[in-house]
């Protein structure tokens, strides 16, 4: 058997694994970012208030989802391994605590949208009439919480044992609809109400409610690995349960530490008043759209890595990671071309003042000159790290960097110098600087590897040692 290299592109085996993982996740991302920019148009429509009532009103989706993607993404790097192993009772105990995990999670953040709508909010903005537009938004979407609790512990958990296109048909499905309801909902259209944000956030929880229940029929219906009883979900020991807390918590704590940092931003931008806020919010759904083209890179590139690791088939995954590095930045740069050649196409779309179009056109250049370090950054932290079971370090420079570079930038940007927007963002980028250099240096030190898996099985505890955790395939 010849030695692999990183750069060979005559390994067909990672290339063609890499799609077979990587594709469904990518197109389900580009489907739900595609949309999002859809309803931002569509809502743009009702002018620059309601985009930035909308795009507030979401951070506190976003530190949710993102809390939910930490409990199953670090869930996750044990599906990765116990799949390599050959051990699905143990998936399908890791799928349980994900689950119970994530709905318990689901309520305070619940309450929190029903009771404290209007402090979330003025924290970001003092403006009366996106207030006001924001707490109702708030009041309906807060309904969707505990659904998505479901979907994403069985959509992220599917990944893990080969299963990719289900969350996608799911999301395809429960997206488009999405579509054609925030169209209705928002102007009224075909005999429904005209609600404005509300028909948005309406819009949005019917979407979640077919995309939880398209994605558990196709699960159960055609009984794939993660249709398990409430008993297979349970019955796992004390010991199973301290060796998964131990690298998942700090996975968690990675996610919602980070996404109250970036949210940190639009309080700052806030300062600056609705036309930041709405310059912020279009460039988040521009680069999305073009960002999430990478999210099935790096799951792919986690799987793989995952899986080799608990087959220990340490070599090719060490191999995997620096290929997928450098793969992942070539093409990192390519997208980041087309993202400032294509931003005025997809500018055109909002329906916003020409000072607000010119801010985000000059932002846009800025997220495109830093495309490639957020690839790398990406691949690094939840495909490498997390994958090879060195969740504390990832966790350390994902949080670290916002809070300790990007948010004082914002807040002397903002405060101090009083610079534009986009010099702004500019100053923020910093933090994908200081990220990269640090985990391209724990790439070569070899210290991200670790085998959680290789005494445990869905039994009982053999030996006491590391956690361990399930991936996306």
């Amino acid at each position: 058997m010849r030695k692999l290299k990183v750069l060979d592109f005559e390994d067909r085996s990672y290339y063609s694994e890499l799609v077979r993982i990587g594709l469904p996740v990518m197109i389900q991302n580009v489907i739900f970012n595609g949309l999002t920019m859809i309803d931002n148009v569509m809502i743009g429509g009702l002018g620059d208030t309601a985009i930035s009532a909308v795009g507030i009103a979401n951070k506190l989706s976003f530190v949710f989802i993102l809390f939910l993607f930490g409990v199953n993404s670090g869930s996750s790097v044990f599906g990765a391994q116990f799949w390599g192993k050959g051990d699905l009772a143990a998936i399908r105990k890791v799928l349980g605590i994900s689950l119970r995990i994530c709905l318990v999670a689901s309520i305070p953040f619940f309450l929190v949208s029903q009771l404290l709508p209007r402090q979330v909010m003025t924290f970001f903005i003092r403006d009366a009439q996106v207030i006001e537009q924001g707490v109702s938004f708030l009041r309906i979407i807060g309904w969707s919480y505990v659904i998505q609790a479901i979907t994403a512990a069985y959509a992220i958990q599917s990944r893990g044992v080969g299963r990719t296109r289900p969350p996608l048909y799911a999301s395809a499905v429960a997206l488009g609809i999405n579509t054609f309801l925030n169209y209705s909902l928002i102007y009224g259209r075909f005999g429904l109400p005209a609600m404005g944000v509300r028909g948005s956030a309406t819009a949005t929880l019917i979407a979640r409610i077919l995309e939880a229940g398209i994605l558990l029929a196709i699960i159960y219906g055609r009984k794939y690995e993660l249709a398990a009883t409430i008993s297979e979900m349970s019955g796992y020991s004390r010991d199973f349960i301290r060796r998964f807390v131990r690298p998942v918590l700090p996975v968690i704590a990675n996610e919602i530490l980070w996404a109250i940092g970036v949210s940190m931003y639009t309080f700052f931008y806030g300062m600056q008043g609705v036309k930041s806020t709405t310059t912020a919010q279009i460039m988040e759904v521009m680069n999305g759209l073009f960002f999430s083209l990478f999210f099935g890179l790096g799951s792919a590139c986690g799987v793989m890595i995952g899986n080799r690791i608990g087959a220990r088939e340490d070599d090719i995954a060490r191999v995997y990671a620096k290929r997928s590095i450098v793969l992942g930045s070539g093409l990192g740069l390519c997208m980041g071309c087309a993202l400032a050649v294509a931003a005025p196409f997809f500018l055109s779309f909002f329906n916003v003042g020409p000072e607000i179009l010119s801010d985000c056109r000059i932002a846009a250049y800025v997220f495109a000159s830093t495309m490639s370090l957020r690839v790398i950054n990406l691949i690094m932290v939840v495909g490498v790290c997390r994958n090879g079971g060195d969740t504390v370090f990832a966790a350390l420079i994902d949080v670290l960097s916002p809070w300790c570079v990007g948010i004082p930038m914002a807040a002397l940007g903002v405060l101090v110098l009083k610079w534009p927007i986009y010099l702004v963002m500019a100053l923020v980028s910093l933090e994908e600087v200081v990220k990269a250099v640090f985990g391209i240096w724990r790439l070569f030190s070899g210290k991200w590897l670790n085998n959680l898996v290789h005494d445990l099985h869905g039994g009982e505890v053999v030996q006491a040692g590391a956690g361990a955790v399930s991936s996306e395939v």
